[in-house]
């Protein structure tokens, strides 16, 4: 079917469509699952000669760049020919920057720069594939729905993705080599031509919501009180959450010296607990609402870092340490895809009708920028020295990186006062949504 041409919305088109929606969506995931993934990029980036600082920015690079372009990268979603056509676009664009990631240890001295540079276009190009996605879903998801689709979607991605990561440790090995990481990274660069297509089966239906200008739907954005509070909240949410597992990755690596296979198998269970908390997310969410569900998160947020805290050789001794880190980023992991599916479906809610692309893109924003400095920020701290390496009370030895997961505790629960200007927890004026009550 050609992009420019547009169906009428029907129950049996949206149901193919949400399918092929779940596939392209699997296919992004398991194409980015060697950038996102904070080991791979982590282990890759210091192969390159990376200090602990400069891997750490390597994964913010997507939230980092999704919030400070996604507004900008609206105007060039509002004035596309279709959804479908945009992220077509840009997604091949953004496989042939993971192409030059591929191909980065060969400019030898400027390997590094190459590799930080092809990431930094790789997620320029995927705040385009950001700005369309969450509006060209709300073309056929209906509100009943919501919730029930984008869990069942993420539960489909993750799960595809734990699969291949798992894989993938299977194949690198406890010490693997150079080629080895370039080969999986030429992969995930190759899925992403599934991703095309399946995009591409995804019908146009009718979009009365591109017509406002870039401009206006600004200014309607940020007169919308509803969801530029609930902006302000997720920004400081995942500013104070967002740094936990690739920490817990630079921990395991750097200071308590975990082979790099066990590493990247860490991930697959964190990725197992993103997929379990997917799977559970729709019922969840239906029966406790959303407002039981953002206090849960802090709550477990708060109790998961207190514990990574406290989680050192002083504790437990081998093997049993792993287990314990390994179990408290699976309980992190459910959580935060359990207040992903949330904060999506909320963001949905919030955003006015007739301005879908400006009001997502705007909330957006806010969530990544978040996300992307909680990373940034904790790679400048270890990179300025500014915590001491090694301190201990009594017989307990703690390290920068454990303390960092108490810093990040203690601004959790700091986050929590926001609450206050979630509509969801605290609805004022204007805002009904019976979905809440």
């Amino acid at each position: 079917m050609n992009f420019r041409d547009r169906i009428p919305w029907s129950e049996r088109e949206a149901k193919r469509a949400e399918r092929n929606a779940a596939l392209a969506c699997s296919c992004a995931a398991m194409g980015e699952v060697s950038f996102t993934d904070a080991a791979i990029i982590i282990i890759y980036a210091n192969m390159l000669g990376a200090s602990d600082a400069v891997s750490m920015i390597t994964t913010s690079f997507l939230s980092l760049f999704t919030g400070l372009f996604v507004i900008p990268a609206s105007r060039i979603v509002l004035k596309g020919s279709s959804y479908q056509r945009t992220i077509m676009i840009s997604t091949f664009f953004g496989m042939m920057m993971f192409m030059l990631v591929v191909l980065a240890p060969l400019f030898g001295s400027f390997a590094l720069p190459v590799l930080l540079t092809a990431l930094g276009f790789f997620a320029l190009s995927n705040t385009v594939y950001i700005a369309s996605w969450f509006p060209m879903l709300d073309t056929f998801v209906t509100a009943k729905r919501r919730s029930t689709y984008l869990a069942r979607m993420r539960f489909s991605w993750q799960l595809a993705s734990a699969v291949l990561l798992m894989g993938i440790s299977a194949f690198i090995g406890q010490n693997p080599s150079m080629q080895t990481l370039q080969a999986v990274m030429l992969l995930g660069a190759l899925i992403f031509f599934g991703k095309m297509f399946f995009i591409s089966k995804i019908p146009q239906f009718d979009v009365a919501d591109k017509a406002d200008a870039f401009s206006t739907g600004l200014k309607k954005a940020l007169a919308n009180k509803p969801l530029a509070g609930y902006s302000v909240y997720l920004f400081a949410l995942n500013l104070a959450a967002y740094g936990t597992i690739p920490l817990a990755t630079l921990y395991l690596k750097k200071a308590l010296f975990v082979p790099d296979n066990v590493i990247v198998l860490i991930s697959s269970i964190v990725l197992i607990g993103m997929l379990a908390g997917s799977f559970c997310a729709g019922n969840i969410i239906s029966r406790w609402g959303i407002r039981r569900i953002l206090l849960l998160v802090h709550i477990s947020y708060a109790l998961v870092n207190t514990a990574l805290f406290l989680s050192g050789r002083s504790l437990l001794a081998g093997n049993a340490l792993y287990f314990l880190i390994a179990g408290l980023l699976f309980i992190y992991s459910f959580t935060f895809a359990c207040a992903n599916i949330a904060s999506s479906s909320e963001m949905m809610a919030l955003a006015s009708r007739g301005n879908k692309v400006m009001a997502m893109a705007f909330c957006n924003s806010f969530y990544q920028a978040g996300s992307g400095l909680s990373r940034v920020m904790t790679s400048l701290i270890l990179a300025s020295g500014a915590l001491a390496s090694h301190w201990s009370i009594g017989d307990w030895q703690f390290t920068h990186y454990q303390t960092l997961f108490l810093i990040y505790a203690v601004c959790i629960v700091f986050a929590a006062s926001l609450l206050i200007i979630v509509p969801a927890v605290f609805p004022k004026g204007e805002y009904i949504y019976a979905v809440h009550n």
